[in-house]
């Protein structure tokens, strides 16, 4: 029987492992993510989440018993530590698990600024996981002041976030204008005014 290993239990990950099963394949299936958390939306991590509108049970993308009921099998806090692609095995620290077919959808990590320049100072958050929102959460109230690193969707999310939760924010931006990457001119010159 074929097993198809899918490492990064995010959107993708979930929705790849429920597409297999409800297209029909009959084989085996593992999701592999290193946190210990359920696949959930990230998206609402730097907006309702963080603004305490948004439940956690509300963030997962399916419930636990979804996998159980379609025969996937979670490994939820684990660490892909190797791939060996010509013997289709992979390792999990000293465990070798053998795979007929592998799909990676770890999708990406943000930036950290470098420790020398206070990347590894106490209040320096980057957003990438719940986990990183929870440590954030504390220090997003009224009186603090926040400096944003990041003028993309992420970036904005959280200065809006922030100045909502009466927090003095500051965002600066490496490029010559915020959304560069991602909008016209005319949408960026909005969203900053």
């Amino acid at each position: 029987m074929s097993h198809i290993i899918v490492i990064g239990a995010g959107q993708a990950g979930s929705s790849l492992v429920a597409k297999l099963r409800k297209d029909g394949f009959e084989g085996e299936i593992t999701l592999i993510g290193a946190e210990n958390t359920l696949p959930y939306q990230r998206p609402p991590l730097s907006k309702a989440y963080l603004l305490g509108e948004m439940d956690l049970e509300r963030l997962f993308l399916r419930p636990e018993s979804f996998y159980a009921d379609n025969n996937i099998t979670l490994r939820l806090g684990t660490v892909v530590t190797a791939i060996d692609a010509g013997a289709k095995t992979l390792s999990l620290g000293d465990e070798v698990i053998a795979y007929d077919q592998l799909a990676l959808t770890t999708g990406s990590d943000p930036r950290q600024l470098p420790a020398a320049i206070g990347g590894d100072l106490g209040g320096v958050f980057v957003v990438r996981s719940l986990g990183d929102v929870d440590a954030m959460a504390p220090y997003v109230v009224a009186g603090k002041r926040a400096l944003i690193v990041g003028g993309g969707y992420i970036g904005l999310e959280a200065a809006a976030v922030c100045a909502k939760r009466g927090v003095d924010v500051t965002l600066v931006e490496m490029g010559d204008r915020i959304l560069q990457r991602v909008a016209a001119p005319e949408t960026s010159d909005y969203f900053r005014a």
